[in-house]
C-alpha cells in the first residue's frame, strides 16, 4: 500500500532500463510504454502467488507483487505481463509478504513480512533483490499472539511508518533502523492502508465494523483524530496512496451495499480535518494499488477465493 515522493511526471520516453538480475529486456514492453500505452488489464502467470501488495518501480517500468504463501518470492512484473523473480530468501524468512514500498531514493524495496509469531520488516536492494536488513517488529510486542505487518510508508526524512493490524498498533522505524511503538490506543483498531502527508501528519484508514479514516500528527501522535468523511459511507481503504495534486486515493476494504467495489479519490480542503469524495471507479476487488503516473493506477485483483490459482490480473485505473 510507496507515496515517496516519487516524481509522477516523468518523461517516460527517455526511461532507461535497468540490468540487473530481474531486469526486463522486453522492447515491445518499452515501445508501449513510450507511446503512453498502458494495457487496460496485465495478466501475469506467477502459481500460487497469491499477491496482497504491488508497488512500481518508475526507473525501469516494473511492478512488484508480494507472496502471501509458504514461498515469500517477491516477483517483478513488466508491462507486457513478463515475470521475473525478484527475491526469494526462502532459506532466510520463510515467511509471506504483505505490503511493499518501492523507495527509489534510497534504492530499496521495503516488504511487510509475517508469519506464525513473525512480523519483521524486510529490506532489499532494489537493484539486485538482496535482502540486507530484517527489522524485528513483534520484538516490540511480545505479549501479542499474532501478527500482521500490512503497510507502510516512508517521509521525508526517511522514517517508516508500519501498521500492524492484527497488533492494533502503528510502528516506527527511524533513518537509523531503529524501531519503536509509535501509535497505540483503545478504539483505534486493524489498521490498515497508511499515507504520509508532506505537512507532517499520516493519514490511516483503520478497517473495522466501523471503518475511519485517522489524521495522526508526527509530531504529536496523542492529537489523532478521526477524518469527518462528507456525503460518503466509508467503509474503510485497504491500500491508498497520496498522488501527486494531494488527494487520497485508496482500495475500497469492504463492498458497497450493492457488492461493488472501487478506487475512491478523497480531497479535503481544510487539511484533513474534513475529506469528501471527488472521483470513484468500479473495479474487481482487489488489495492495494499504486500509481504510475498522474490519473494512471494499477490495481491487484485479489478475491480470495483460489491461494492457488495460477494467474493474476492488475488493473488499470483512470479516472474520467
Amino acid at each position: 500500500m510507496i507515496f515517496t515522493k516519487l516524481t509522477f511526471n516523468i518523461l517516460l520516453v527517455t526511461i532507461t532500463i535497468q540490468t540487473s538480475c530481474f531486469s526486463f529486456q522486453s522492447k515491445d514492453s518499452i515501445s508501449l510504454v513510450q507511446r503512453h500505452i498502458y494495457p487496460e488489464n496485465i495478466i501475469f502467470h506467477s502459481p500460487g502467488q497469491n499477491p496482497e501488495g504491488i508497488t512500481f518501480n518508475a526507473t525501469n517500468n516494473t511492478f512488484y507483487l508480494s507472496a502471501i504463501n509458504q514461498n515469500p518470492s517477491i516477483k517483478a512484473v513488466d508491462f507486457d505481463g513478463n515475470v521475473n523473480t525478484f527475491s526469494n530468501d526462502k532459506n532466510e524468512t520463510s515467511r509471506a509478504s504483505f505490503g511493499l514500498k518501492t523507495d527509489i531514493k534510497n534504492n530499496r524495496l521495503i516488504a511487510c513480512i509475517n508469519g506464525p509469531k513473525i512480523g519483521n520488516l524486510n529490506i532489499y536492494n532494489l537493484n539486485s533483490g538482496d535482502l540486507e536488513h530484517i527489522i524485528n517488529l513483534a520484538s516490540l510486542l511480545p505479549e501479542k499472539e499474532n501478527y500482521q505487518i500490512n503497510d507502510l510508508i516512508v517521509d521525508s526524512n526517511n522514517t517508516m511508518y508500519v501498521t500492524g493490524r492484527l497488533e492494533d498498533v502503528i510502528y516506527k522505524i527511524d533513518n537509523e533502523l531503529k524501531p519503536s511503538v509509535f501509535f497505540q490506543k483503545d478504539a483505534y483498531t486493524k489498521p490498515n492502508g497508511i499515507v504520509y502527508h508532506p505537512y507532517g501528519f499520516l493519514l490511516v484508514s483503520y478497517s473495522h465494523q466501523n471503518s475511519s479514516l485517522v489524521k495522526i500528527p508526527i509530531n504529536k501522535p496523542e492529537a489523532a483524530e478521526v477524518v469527518l468523511i462528507n456525503n460518503f459511507d466509508f467503509k474503510g481503504f485497504d491500500g491508498m496512496l497520496l498522488n501527486e495534486k494531494g488527494l487520497l486515493v485508496g482500495v475500497t476494504f469492504a463492498p458497497d451495499t450493492n457488492g461493488n467495489h472501487a478506487v475512491i479519490e478523497l480531497k479535503s480542503d481544510d487539511n484533513w480535518k474534513t475529506a469528501s469524495i471527488s472521483n470513484s471507479k468500479k473495479t474487481k476487488k482487489s488489495t492495494t494499488i499504486t500509481q504510475i503516473k498522474p490519473n494512471i493506477y494499477y490495481v491487484v485483483n485479489q478475491d480470495w477465493k483460489d491461494r492457488n490459482a495460477e494467474n493474476w490480473t492488475l488493473e488499470k485505473v483512470e479516472f474520467n
